[in-house]
């Protein structure tokens, strides 16, 4: 009888652990940061022509370690962008890892307050220039409105000569009136701030809006200002903002929070704008490396008015 029970309890065991068994699941080895076939199929590079701008908000990265570290490397090396744009870095070190993994790329990062929402910039060294001295971070004396605050940058296209402003966001996030008031108010004052410090430049400002931009009325869309001034800004993503919800660039709750405005020097310089949906070609997307998706912007430089 003892024999029994006892056999008949492994047996219980062993069937627990099976019925158990996606606790147990193997842990993917890191891709090669220079394995470009990954997500091959699932973008489609930048060239020489143009301008390859991407907005990335990175999930508190690296959110699975040194396996986010290369999957990372070796997404933007598929993609070929010229400037990344990063929201929700949480580690310095790890960026430097990072950068490290990328030669011809250079690196910019500052650290806000919160360690796990800090922005920073990927640049490729050959075909683009940081001007020096133009790194800074904007509205620190308001953390209402700006609980990280922009981070500001001026590069310059080394074929074309061409210079772009460029502002990295991360406004505040979730729904309620006092989230909406933030980035309400964080718009109003982005916009006063380039209509009086910027007001013939080329400025591309991307990133995390945290809300969306599709509505037209004014109580439902904090960022109505830029759209109603259509002469001097323009959201590059609108059309995929107003799209279908299966290229929106938050698809964890189907919606389309990163954007990439764009002021009227460079209106004749857009090529296309796109949402890159990488995950049916690395299953461990949401895992290792975003609940977001990248937005890029190609731009011509020709175009560039100023």
């Amino acid at each position: 009888m003892f024999r029994w029970f006892l056999h008949r309890s492994v047996w219980l065991l062993a069937a627990a652990a099976t019925l158990a068994g996606p606790s147990c699941r193997r842990v993917p080895d890191p891709p090669s940061p220079d394995d470009t076939g990954i997500f091959a199929a699932c973008v489609t590079p930048g060239t020489s022509s143009s301008l390859d701008i991407v907005s990335f908000n990175v999930e508190g990265f690296p959110k699975a370690g040194y396996t986010s570290v290369t999957a990372l490397s070796a997404l933007i090396k598929t993609i070929s962008p010229d400037i990344v744009a990063l929201q929700e870095v949480a580690s310095q070190a790890d960026f430097n890892r990072l950068v490290k993994l990328m030669p011809g790329w250079t690196g910019v990062f500052y650290p806000v307050s919160n360690d796990e929402w800090n922005l920073a910039y990927l640049v490729k060294e050959s075909e683009v220039e940081i001007l020096p001295g133009t790194a800074v971070t904007l509205f620190e004396d308001d953390s209402r409105a700006f609980p990280r605050p922009p981070f500001e940058i001026k590069v310059k296209h080394r074929g074309s000569g061409k210079e772009i402003l460029l502002i990295n966001l991360h406004l505040k996030c979730c729904g309620g009136a006092e989230n909406e008031s933030s980035r309400r108010s964080a718009s109003q004052q982005l916009k006063d701030y380039l209509d009086a410090e910027h007001p013939d430049e080329a400025v591309v400002m991307l990133g995390d809006y945290n809300d969306e931009i599709s509505s037209s009325y004014a109580e439902e869309n904090p960022f109505i200002n830029f759209i109603q001034d259509a002469s001097g800004y323009r959201f590059a993503d609108m059309e995929i903002a107003k799209g279908s919800q299966l290229w929106w660039s938050y698809p964890s709750w189907p919606s389309h929070l990163d954007h990439i405005l764009v002021t009227d020097e460079l209106f004749p310089a857009i090529d296309t704008t796109v949402v890159l949906k990488v995950s049916p070609c690395y299953p461990e997307y949401n895992e290792v490396l975003s609940d977001h998706r990248p937005v890029e912007i190609k731009i011509r430089p020709e175009g560039i008015s100023r």
